[in-house]
Parts: C-alpha cells; structure tokens; sequence
C-alpha cells in the first residue's frame, strides 16, 4: 500500500473515530448539562479562539507546507522547523499576556469558565503536528489522538455528572487537547536536531506565515462570529441550540478536512519535485471523491434529522431539526472548499486568491448576522452561515478554473446531487413510516439511504468510466 493511501487510512479512522465518539458524549452533555450551559461553553470557546487564531498565525499551513519541501534534506528540515516555532512560541506569549488583559478588563460574564479557556493559548505553544503532517507521519499523530480522545471521553462520563459540572467538563475538553500536543514532542529528536536560531532567521517566516494566516482570519470570523454574535445579541438557550446543530453537521466534515491533512503535503512534494500536472490530477480525483461524500452526508443528516435529533440531545431540542436541516448544504459548499482551499491554493501558493474569498465570506456574515440574528435568533446565525460559506466558495472558484479545467468535476456533482434527492425522498417517503423503535428506525434510514447512494453511485461510475468506480473496486478488493 502506497504512503498516500496509509495516510488516507490513518486519518479516515482517526476521523472516524472522531465521528463515534461525539455520538457518545453529545447526547449525554445535551441532557446533563443542558442548552444554557452549553450555549456558554460555545461562547467563552468562541471568544478565546480569536486568541487562539493569533497565537497560531497560518503555522499549521505553513509550517506543513515548508516541512513538505525539505523532506530530503534534514539538515534543512531542522533548521526551518526551530526558526518557525521559534516565531510560534514568541507569538504564543505575546498572546497569553493579552488574553490575561482580556479577563481583568473585559471579560464580564462567564468569568470560571473564561479562565479555564486559557488552557487553549498553552496547547497552541506546545503544537507541533505541522511538522509530522509535513513529514507524512500521520501514523504518530493519528495513535496519540485516538488514545488520548477515548481517554477523554471517559473522564466526561465519570466526572460530568449535572448542570454544576460546566468547569469540569472544559478543564477535561482543554487539558485532553494540552496534553496530546505535549506528546508529540517525545518524537521531535527523531525527525529534527534542536539547533540554535537566529532573529533574522526567525522572522524570515513572518511575512509568509502572515500571509496564509489572514485568510485564516477572514475564515474564524464567519466559522466563529455566528457564535459569538449569538452569544450577545441572544440568549443562551439559542446559543446551545445552534452549538448542538453546529456540532452535528461539523462531525462528518472532519472526515473531508482529514483527507486534506494528508493531500497537502504530497501535493507540495509532487510540486517540488516538478510533477506539478501529477499533483493536479490527484487533487481533480479528490475534489470529485470529496464532493460524493459530502453530498451524501449532507442529504443523509437532512433525512433522518426529525427521529435522530430527538434521541440524540433528547427532550427540548426540537428546534435542532430545523437547525440541522438549513445547515445540511454548508457540508456539500465545504466539501468544495475544504479541498480547493488546502489542496491546490495553499500548495501552489495562491495566498492572494484564497484571502479574497474568505475576506467576501467574512464581510457576509457579519452582515447577514447582523441583519438576522435578532429576529431569527438560532437560525439567523444558520442562514448566515450558509449565506457566507456559499459566497466565499464562488470567489475561490473564479481564480482555480482558470488554472485547472474541472467541470467534468462539476457534472458529476449534479448526478451527485440528483442521488441525493432520491436517497432523501426514500427515506422521508418509505423507511420513516416504520413503525418500529426511534433507534431501529435511524438505523433502518441509514441502511436503506446509504445503500441507495452507493449504488446509483456505482452505476454512475461504471456509465461514466469514471475513476473513482475503479478505486473502490479495488478498495472492496
């Protein structure tokens, strides 16, 4: 098996596992904690993220991308890899004594669990997975994540017991995170020798790293401002109900963002190693897979939402449903742009084009927010959402199709989309009037939409020729 599809798989079990485990503890954090509490988890953990933003700058992108183009020349490796936590760790401090001005100034409400966010600035010092991502080692990151994320899990199950353990429940979230950087640098020695950096060394990496960190920040403001802005211009209550919507439709998108992680790196490797139409050939066949899958999650979450959103968060959700369903199309636009964005702009250094349409998504945002929220509270911040996500991903396509030609791409999205319907009118028409317990009737949705999907799926790729029925023909194999 080829590096690429170890990685692939590694990350796919990670992510799945990323998957199952919040089927665990969401619906018991729904019911024991409750929507208020939550809603100011999502709060406090949206505010501190703007802290978290700085103290990271565009590292993780950079840094992987340098890591990728010295991967045969460890000397090289090392030295670049110290000067860019060098700059890391100076602007992690720098934001650490500003988030402390936050809390003795500013911070008004909310002030425990606040000050238990801070947590957050300490793991961002201590992150170094851009340099295995860089290297392909995702089997070290993969192993820590999956051990420390189910240790996780149980310490929620046997510490968080009702509405009064909020503080436990993110002292355990933010020390699990803390500590799964901190493992990662028992194996630092064998990728890199620590060497002595230079100032002019270290802010060498500054302009770059700055470059693909303002699309960053562009992005947090309307992956971030929806809660936030929801936090202050409503109540708690509709915070915790679009924290739970949001969470639910975030989960498979780990899935596509994992397949990234593992692409970006090769992509550069392939560019460095003028094999540049190679790389695009590999990022037009993951576009296309990628965009299968997220069209099929988004129609599968949008069909079993009315029976699943009750047994999952229980009584007093209902308005979730509402929620997952305006929400569902942000899956199909991210799985467009999660790809784009981090296979091919950031690999080809595109940082001009990427920052332009994330800066159209964020000014949407704020202002559909602005407008809507107030009137629509919950679901004003959904359409807002979708409004910014499907904006931005029209601006970063105009710049790639003049590079690339991906319109066969686009066709076969439309027989993807036409899938979807038919597996949604399925399940909404036939399996959701079994009369048959709320879980075995999720179950039975699930089987009977998936099966549908994959097959006319097949169908299609066989008609076609298509690539990707090759690939899982071999994958079943």
């Amino acid at each position: 098996m080829s590096s690429v599809k170890k990685n692939i798989v590694y990350q796919t079990a990670y992510q799945l596992l990323n998957t199952a485990l919040p089927l665990i503890t969401a619906p018991y954090l729904s019911r024991v904690l409750g929507a208020s509490n939550l809603g100011i988890f999502s709060y406090t953990s949206s505010m501190v993220s703007y802290f978290t933003l700085f103290a990271m700058l565009g590292t993780m992108n950079y840094g992987t991308r340098s890591i990728a183009a010295t991967q045969d020349n460890k000397d090289q490796r090392s030295r670049v890899f110290c000067e860019i936590y060098a700059l890391q760790l100076s602007v992690s401090g720098i934001v650490f004594v500003l988030y402390l001005a936050y809390l003795l100034l500013f911070c008004s409400r909310y002030k425990l669990i606040a000050c238990i966010q801070i947590i957050e600035i300490f793991s961002c010092a201590l992150n170094i997975g851009w340099l295995f991502f860089g290297l392909e080692k995702f089997k070290v990151t993969v192993t820590r994540n999956m051990i420390i994320k189910v240790a996780t899990v149980a310490m929620i199950l046997l510490f968080v017991k009702d509405a009064g353990d909020l503080w436990k429940y993110v002292v355990i979230m933010l020390t699990g995170t803390a500590v799964s950087q901190l493992y990662l640098w028992f194996y630092v020695t064998k990728c890199v020798n620590l060497t002595k950096v230079t100032i002019k060394g270290v802010l060498r990496h500054l302009k770059p790293n700055i470059a693909l960190f303002m699309p960053l920040l562009a992005m947090s403001v309307y992956h971030t401002m929806d809660k936030t802005m929801l936090g202050i211009m409503s109540s708690a209550e509709e915070s915790g109900f679009y924290y739970n919507a949001d969470r639910l439709i975030n989960i498979p998108t780990n899935i596509i963002s994992g397949v990234g992680t593992v692409m970006l790196p090769r992509i550069t490797a392939m560019i460095n190693s003028n094999r540049e139409q190679e790389g695009k050939r590999l990022f037009a066949t993951s576009l296309d897979g990628t965009v299968m899958i997220s069209i099929a999650m988004a129609f599968g979450i949008a069909a079993i939402s009315e029976e699943f959103v009750p047994v999952f968060f229980g009584d007093g959700y209902t308005p979730c449903i509402m929620l997952c369903k305006v929400m569902a199309p942000i899956l199909i636009i991210k799985g467009f742009s999660l790809t784009v964005r981090t296979q091919y702009m950031i690999p080809f250094k595109m940082e001009k084009e990427y920052t332009k349409s994330v800066v159209v998504g964020a000014i949407v945002n704020v202002i559909a927010n602005a407008i809507l929220i107030p009137y629509l509270g919950a679901t004003g911040a959904a359409l807002g959402t979708l409004l910014a996500e499907l904006s931005a991903c029209i601006f970063l396509f105009i710049p790639v199709t003049k590079q690339i030609n991906i319109s066969k791409i686009f066709c076969n999205s439309f027989a993807y989309i036409l899938f979807g319907l038919v597996m949604y009118a399925l399940v909404r028409t036939v399996v959701s009037r079994f009369q048959v317990e709320s879980i075995l009737k999720i179950a039975c949705e699930i089987t009977a939409g998936g099966l549908t999907y994959i097959l006319l799926c097949m169908v299609f790729w066989k008609w076609s020729k298509n690539d990707l029925f090759t690939s899982a023909l071999k994958s079943i194999k």
